[in-house]
This record gives structure tokens, C-alpha cells and sequence, in this order.
């Protein structure tokens, strides 16, 4: 079972379907959106990240991935790739302590930590806002 929805290659899912799928997290789901395209401008694209992982869509800049959002039943997961740079800084910013479990949780790859923080109708999404911000502080 993947950590989305939509993990059938042959099935590439439509805008509507991702925003159906996330129900109840829907509001959350449209602000990240919104923030991501429109406040900080970067392109979104619909990628498939296999079975595991399934259809997301990727924020990138400059071609490096920023953030990709798995849209899931009444939820989502977005992942930031936290370069070992701003790990620190995940702690200083005031993240939640969940945030903070799930970089203590994340697994360490070349180019950094894949952080997973899962989204649904009650979780705030500050958390985001605050690593995608980081993210795009270090080059």
C-alpha cells in the first residue's frame, strides 16, 4: 500500500479527482496548492513515484524538488526533502512536536532527510509553510 491514493501507473488521476479523493482535507489541500503556485510561483507538475509512493504533484524550482503532495482518502502527505543544513532549523522555527518525530524519523539519503508530514481535516499546515520556506532558504 502506498502512501497516496493513486498508486496505479496507468491510472494518472485528474485535478478533481486528487481534490475528491482528499475529502474532508480539502481546504487544507487547496491553501498549500494556492501558497505553492501562486505566493512563491513554483511549477507544479503530476509525477508518478512508484507503487510505493504513487501520483503526486511535485512543486519544483530551478528543477529541484521543493515539496510533493500525496493526495490520500481524507488526507494528504506532503514531502520535503530537508537538506542536513536545516534540520536545525526545523527545531528553531517552532515547529509542532509531531513535525519534529517525523524529521527525527526520516530517513537520511544523499541529499537529505525525506520528511513525511501527514495532513488531514485537523492538522495545520504551518508546518509546511514553515520547512518549504526553509527549504527554499538554502541553495
Amino acid at each position: 500500500m502506498g502512501i497516496g491514493a493513486f498508486t496505479d501507473r496507468s491510472n494518472k488521476p485528474r485535478a478533481r479527482e486528487m481534490e475528491n479523493s482528499v475529502g474532508t482535507a480539502k481546504s487544507n489541500w487547496e491553501e498549500l496548492n494556492d501558497f505553492l503556485a501562486t505566493t512563491l510561483k513554483l511549477k507544479g507538475e503530476l509525477k508518478f513515484y512508484g507503487v510505493n509512493y504513487g501520483w503526486t504533484i511535485r512543486y519544483a524550482k530551478s528543477g529541484k524538488s521543493v515539496v510533493a503532495l500525496y493526495p490520500d482518502r481524507d488526507s494528504f502527505t506532503a514531502q520535503i526533502i530537508m537538506k542536513r543544513q536545516l534540520l536545525t532549523a526545523a527545531y528553531e522555527h517552532g515547529v509542532s512536536d509531531t513535525t519534529k518525530e517525523a524529521v527525527n524519523r526520516a530517513t537520511d539519503f544523499k541529499e537529505g532527510r525525506w520528511v513525511f508530514i501527514h495532513v488531514d481535516a485537523k492538522s495545520g499546515i504551518d508546518d509546511v509553510f514553515t520547512l518549504v520556506n526553509a527549504r527554499l532558504s538554502v541553495r
